[in-house]
């Protein structure tokens, strides 16, 4: 999926999915205000969207915790 790009209110959305062991989805979205998205370029973007992809397979591969 490419992303989706929704402007409104001032605001900037970018909606991005990325699938994870062939099985499962991460969707998320990045929020900006229209000045902070122009002053980014797409690899700033795209590192911003790796960060969160990576963290949430740290996430779901964490070993359980046991009480």
């Amino acid at each position: 999926m490419n992303d989706i790009i929704n402007q409104a209110d001032g605001k900037v959305q970018v909606i991005f999915e990325r699938t994870y062991d062939g099985t499962s989805m991460f969707r998320d979205a990045l929020w900006f205000t229209e000045q902070e998205y122009s002053a980014l370029d797409p690899e700033q973007i795209t590192v911003m969207q790796e960060e969160r992809f990576n963290n949430w397979i740290a996430i779901i591969n964490a070993p359980p915790i046991q009480e």
